[in-house]
C-alpha cells in the first residue's frame, strides 16, 4: 500500500500544564511511550463486510507472522464504508524498515494484498506518539472484549484519538493559512493562550492576531505525543518554522482539550520559542 499522507501536524500553541517536581524512571517511560500509525480507509461502497473478513482471516494471521504489533482494528463508528488500523512501533525508522519489508514481500503481493486493494478507494496515515495508558487503551480496542460496555468503552477511545489527530493538523494549518473562521469552531470561549514573550492572551485576542499577515513559514510539528485523560487530553509536540527573515527556528507546545457536549475543544494553550 502507498502512504497518501502523514502527519504533518502540529500547533502554534494549545495548552498547558506542566508538572514541577522531578520525573521518575517509569514517568518518563511512560511518557515516551510508543509510535502509533493509524490508517483510516475509506472503501468502495458495500465491501466493508468483505473487507474486514479478508483482513480478519488473511491479513491480520500474516502480519502476526511478521511480527507486527497490531493495536487496533475495525470498522469505524461514523459511517457504513470506513475502516482503520493502527500498528504500533518503537520508533519512526523502525515503522519504515517493517512496512517495507512486509508490503515487499512475497506473501503479501502473493497473499491478500488484490482483495484488500480492490476494496480501498483512498486512505490516510496519521503517525503520532502516546503514552503507555493511552496505547494500552487503544489495545484492547481490537481484542474481543466480553463485555458489550468495555468494547464500546475502548472504540471509543480510538475514535477520540483519531479525532484530536485530525484537530491537530487542522490547528496547524490554520495558523499557517490564518483560518480565523476555522479557529473560531475549534477555541472554546474560554480559551487562553501564553504566547513566547510571557504575555496571556483570550479568545478574542488570539483571533485578532491570527487574522494578521502569517510572520512565519513551513511550520511542521514533530514527535506528536497525544495523552488521553477521559474527556481531557493533552498533546505535547516539538516545531520547526522559518521565520520572516529566512531562518531555521524550532519552539515546542502542548495543548489542552476538553471535551464538551461531545465535542473536543481547545481550552488553553501554551507555545514556546527555542
Amino acid at each position: 500500500m502507498r502512504n497518501l499522507m502523514s502527519v504533518r501536524s502540529g500547533a502554534f500553541a494549545l495548552a498547558a500544564l506542566f508538572v514541577c517536581s522531578p520525573l521518575t524512571a517509569q514517568d518518563k517511560k511512560d511518557l515516551a511511550g510508543q509510535i502509533v500509525e493509524i490508517r483510516s480507509y475509506n472503501l468502495k461502497p458495500g465491501t466493508r463486510e468483505r473487507f474486514h473478513h479478508v483482513f480478519v482471516t488473511e491479513a491480520l494471521p500474516m502480519l502476526k507472522r511478521w511480527k507486527v504489533d497490531v493495536v487496533a482494528y475495525g470498522p469505524s463508528l461514523h459511517d457504513s464504508d470506513s475502516w482503520f488500523l493502527m500498528r504500533g512501533y518503537t520508533s519512526p525508522e523502525e515503522r519504515q524498515r517493517s512496512e517495507d519489508a512486509f508490503y515487499g514481500s512475497d506473501e503479501w503481493k502473493k497473499g491478500p494484498r488484490e482483495a484488500i486493494l480492490a476494496a480501498i478507494e483512498n486512505y490516510t496515515t496519521v503517525v503520532i506518539r502516546v503514552d503507555t495508558t493511552t496505547l494500552e487503551s487503544l489495545r484492547r480496542t481490537g481484542r474481543n472484549e466480553p463485555a458489550v460496555k468495555e468494547q464500546a468503552k475502548h472504540a471509543a477511545t480510538a475514535s477520540d484519538l483519531n479525532t484530536l489527530t485530525g484537530l491537530n493538523q487542522d490547528y496547524i494549518r490554520s495558523v499557517q493559512t490564518s483560518d480565523v473562521q476555522r479557529f473560531r469552531e475549534i477555541l472554546s470561549d474560554d480559551f487562553l493562550c501564553s504566547l513566547p514573550d510571557g504575555s496571556l492572551i483570550d479568545r478574542k485576542r488570539f483571533l485578532e492576531q491570527t487574522a494578521l499577515p502569517v510572520q512565519i513559514s513551513n511550520l511542521e510539528a514533530h514527535d506528536v505525543n497525544v495523552r488521553l485523560m477521559g474527556d481531557f487530553a493533552i498533546v505535547h509536540a516539538r516545531t520547526t518554522f522559518t521565520t520572516v527573515d529566512g531562518r531555521a527556528a524550532s519552539g515546542r507546545y502542548t495543548d489542552v482539550w476538553a471535551k464538551r457536549n461531545g465535542k473536543w475543544v481547545a481550552v488553553s494553550a501554551h507555545v514556546t520559542r527555542l
